[in-house]
C-alpha cells in the first residue's frame, strides 16, 4: 500500500488538494478517493493506520553511550574524548 500511495502522491494536483485540505481526515479521504480512481481498494481506516504507524515515534530508549554520541558530550567515567570518541589515557 505504501508504494501505491507514493505513486498517488507523485501527482501534483493531488498534492495541491492535500495541502489545501482543512484537516487530516479530509486529506485521507482525498488519498482514498484518488486510490479508488486508480483501482486501489484503500479504506480510510487503513490509510489512517498507515499514517499513524509512519509518524509515531519509536518507543525504544537510547543507551547512555548513544545519548552521549547524539549530544556530542562525554563524561569523565567513560574515558572518551568528547571530540573524536577515542579512548584517552
Amino acid at each position: 500500500m505504501i508504494a501505491q500511495i507514493k505513486e498517488l502522491l507523485a501527482n501534483a494536483q493531488l498534492q495541491q488538494k492535500i495541502e489545501e485540505a482543512a484537516d487530516l481526515a479530509e486529506s485521507i479521504k482525498l488519498i482514498v478517493s484518488a486510490g479508488a480512481e486508480k483501482g486501489y481498494n484503500f479504506t480510510t481506516e487503513a490509510v489512517s493506520q498507515l499514517l499513524a504507524e509512519l509518524t509515531s515515534p519509536e518507543t525504544t530508549e537510547l543507551s547512555e553511550e548513544e545519548l552521549l554520541m547524539v549530544s556530542g558530550g562525554a563524561t569523565p567515567h567513560t574515558g572518551m574524548c568528547p571530540h573524536c570518541y577515542t579512548k584517552t589515557k
